[in-house]
């Protein structure tokens, strides 16, 4: 296989597996406003240069893999197709002025910087979230409520986005 393809497929799994047999628990037995989503990391450390077709696709097949385990069909598959489209938009909007160089492989701090970084995550992850729970309420009754929850689940899967980050450095 592909060495370049190898650590997003390594990622896939981890963030997939600690999604459904972690997060999951967590969030089902802390209440209704403790969500942390991990799994959109994956389409965000997916590599720069790739076409955003397909990373549609990838992000609709994490989707739906952590859609399997939380017994919803559909939503997190919607979310993440959405957050893969919606990263190319992002990253242009923090894109360097000349351009990404070619040098970086992924939007990772070692590239960027930390604080560019933070700012690049923070709306990818609020634009992820706010679709998801849009997606899970379906109406507009419940706008308050999406908000909210929108906003817990930002603030923790930011924390917890921070510790990947940290711990595994994604540089490919």
């Amino acid at each position: 296989m592909n060495s370049a393809l190898m650590p997003s497929v390594w990622r896939f799994v981890i963030l997939v597996a600690l999604q459904l047999l972690l997060l999951l628990q967590i969030s089902q037995s802390a209440g209704t406003y403790f969500n942390i989503l991990i799994y959109p990391l994956f389409i965000f450390f997916l590599p720069l240069r790739l076409a955003t077709p397909y990373a549609i696709l990838l992000g609709f097949a994490c989707g739906m893999a952590v859609d399997f385990g939380y017994s919803s069909p559909g939503v997190h598959a919607s979310a993440a197709a959405f957050s893969a489209f919606a990263r190319s938009f992002i990253f242009g909007f923090f894109e360097p002025k000349g351009g990404f160089s070619g040098k970086e492989n992924v939007f990772s701090p070692a590239y960027f910087g930390w604080a560019v970084f933070l700012q690049v995550l923070a709306a990818f992850l609020m634009l992820h979230l706010f679709w998801y729970f849009s997606v899970a309420e379906f109406t507009y009754v419940y706008f308050s409520t999406i908000l909210l929850k929108t906003l817990a689940a930002w603030v923790l899967t930011m924390i917890f986005a921070v510790f990947y980050t940290l711990l595994f450095n994604p540089k490919r």
